[in-house]
């Protein structure tokens, strides 16, 4: 899930933030959570070229955005967890089951999203002008760069290692240690993914620079939201149309993958799983500050 976001998420680091959380132990969001305002800010400053002023403003986004990403979506992240732990107790998922979980944690992202782009509208506001966009561009452009170089070290067959070891990873520290067989079903649908890796990197330069364009506008603070949610969610609508096809491909993808994983999961695995995710909801809400997750 962290490929669909990478570097480029800085724009979204409520998404980034949650993601990174939800891929560590069952007891990490609320260590997530103590680092979040370094971590935000620190990405933030890896792209914009900030003043002192600037820099205060940034602080202050980041309090807000987390504040607002505790109230309004962690609850909402919390029964979503809850609901699935309850689907894993009474047995799995059926195919209708993880197509109906799918869908409604891309909604909770794109949710996530929306609300999380007037806050990083309020800090790109600053960044229109000739200068400050050339170092962002310059930034930008370095990144990608720092990909391909690392891809070319890699053969095809380490670049499907690379991709098995990190899905394994984040399945196992919801389940326990995975079984050859589950490895096996990772490593078959790594494979079949592949082939849209570059296009992934080149869509990515494609809405990096759809972004300075925009910005070199001087476009209005909603704007500047309105466009940062779709440029990072709904891309292909301003970039490049045949790339939505690319997307749902990986997500359907991802969704066979997950099901035929989960279809094999132990008894122990299964115990594992419901009581990871349980915690995970009760973590939200305690961070939350609300007594229990809505209906």
């Amino acid at each position: 899930m962290t490929a669909v976001f990478g570097r480029f998420a800085f724009l979204a680091p409520a998404v980034l933030l949650l993601a990174a959380a939800l891929l560590s132990g069952c007891s990490s969001l609320k260590i997530a959570y103590s680092f979040a305002d370094s971590v935000l800010e620190g990405r933030a400053e890896d792209y914009l070229d900030l003043s002192a002023e600037q820099e205060a403003e940034l602080e202050r986004q980041t309090a807000a955005l987390i504040s607002w990403h505790r109230q309004a979506m962690l609850p909402k992240y919390a029964v979503f967890f809850r609901d699935q732990a309850d689907i894993a107790e009474a047995g799995g998922w059926s195919r209708p089951q993880l197509s109906a979980a799918f869908a409604k944690f891309r909604a909770l992202v794109d949710e996530t999203v929306a609300g999380a782009a007037p806050f990083v509208a309020d800090v790109l506001a600053g960044h229109t002008t000739p200068e400050k966009l050339k170092h962002l561009e310059a930034r930008m452009a370095e990144y990608v760069a720092e990909v391909r170089a690392e891809e070319a070290k890699e053969t095809p067959q380490q670049g499907v290692d690379a991709w098995v070891a990190r899905r394994a990873e984040r399945i196992s520290r919801f389940t326990g240690p995975l079984t050859d067989a589950q490895l096996a079903i990772i490593r078959r649908y790594s494979e079949s993914g592949m082939d849209n890796a570059m296009r992934w990197l080149e869509n990515r330069e494609l809405r990096q620079g759809a972004l300075v364009t925009f910005l070199r506008a001087e476009p209005t603070r909603t704007e500047i939201a309105r466009f940062v949610h779709r440029i990072l969610l709904h891309g292909h609508e301003i970039v490049d149309p045949g790339y939505r096809a690319v997307v749902e491909q990986r997500w359907a993808l991802r969704e066979r993958m997950y099901f035929d994983v989960l279809a094999r999961l132990s008894d122990g695995q299964r115990r594992e799983l419901v009581a990871t995710l349980r915690g995970y909801a009760a973590d939200m809400i305690d961070l939350a500050g609300t007594e229990k997750p809505p209906a």
